[in-house]
């Protein structure tokens, strides 16, 4: 009840009238069909004349959030992560992190898109719901400072009248919020190349399951931008784990290689395009690549 109350006060009536809107307009006339397909959109039908969309993902309960939402490793590469795996596992903590940034790298990316502003709003307010009202406590206990504010002005500023410069500006200050809560990641035996090798892997696996559901019967813009963000970010990882890459993990490298130019042409932009650049199969392959040889770390 306490979030229910803070997302209240912290985000204006206005800001959440419009991020429902947003993303109901991104899902596809048919969305609202059946649960399970990954959209935020999903979880919006009947909801969207109460203007509350992040009160209403909030209050949906510990991982059980609909269209897929809120469980660990849900359908169409959504999914929220596990409190209590966060706060002993670097890489499930970490996998958190990682997915508010993708949120706001794809938000950021739809502020340059003419008429983008409300869906990238809405972007920036999607993993508060999903991924940081339940994470809270476990950032602060390993020492990080909340950072719910300042993803909150993000919203506010996105879906107002702030000039794009001025949005820019606060999702930057999100983006130093997150790098200094993953400077708090808990303690583990873990090598650092494992635990990059398995976010590369998990960043993938959700860019090529949003890309599926992006494109399919049912696809929905806001799946495509979900998805997007996730290669932003799996691109990020792979960058960083690539040079601590042997010749024992050649094989590996080779792959994150092809994944690159194989994710790179497919999400050539925010916008989804009319057709789908590439066969989604070639994206779920390519990523079940990376999962099993990530394994061997």
């Amino acid at each position: 009840m306490k979030y229910r109350m803070k997302l209240w006060t912290s985000i204006s009536a206005a800001a959440l009238i419009a991020a429902s809107s947003a993303v109901a307009g991104m899902a596809s006339p048919s969305a609202g069909e059946g649960a399970g397909n990954g959209s935020h959109g999903d979880a919006l039908q009947g909801k969207q004349a109460s203007g509350s969309f992040l009160v209403a993902s909030a209050g949906e309960g510990e991982g059980e959030g609909e269209g897929g939402e809120g469980g660990e490793g849900g359908e169409g590469g959504e999914g929220g992560v596990d409190p209590a795996a966060a706060a002993k596992d670097p890489a499930v903590y970490l996998s958190a992190i990682d997915i508010i940034r993708a949120h706001y790298l794809a938000g950021e990316a739809m502020l340059d898109v003419e008429g983008g502003r409300r869906e990238g709003g809405a972007m920036f307010a999607h993993p508060i719901s999903e991924v940081y009202i339940d994470l809270e406590s476990v950032f602060e206990a390993q020492g990080a400072a909340p950072f719910m504010d300042e993803m909150t002005q993000a919203v506010d500023l996105a879906l107002g009248d702030a000039p794009v410069a001025e949005v820019k500006a606060s999702v930057q200050k999100v983006y130093a919020a997150l790098d200094a809560a993953a400077e708090k990641a808990p303690e583990s035996d873990k090598s650092e190349a494992a635990i990059e090798a398995a976010l590369a892997a998990e960043m993938y696996d959700r860019a090529a399951k949003q890309y599926d559901t992006a494109v399919g019967p049912n696809g929905s813009t806001e799946a495509w931008i979900d998805g997007y963000g996730f290669w932003k970010v799996a691109k990020m990882r792979a960058d960083a784990l690539k040079p601590s890459l042997g010749e024992e993990h050649e094989s590996l490298a080779e792959e994150l290689a092809k994944a690159e130019e194989l994710f790179g042409t497919a999400y050539a932009g925010v916008e989804k395009p009319e057709e789908a650049p590439v066969e989604p199969g070639t994206l779920l392959a390519a990523s079940s690549r990376i999962s099993l040889k990530t394994s061997s770390f």
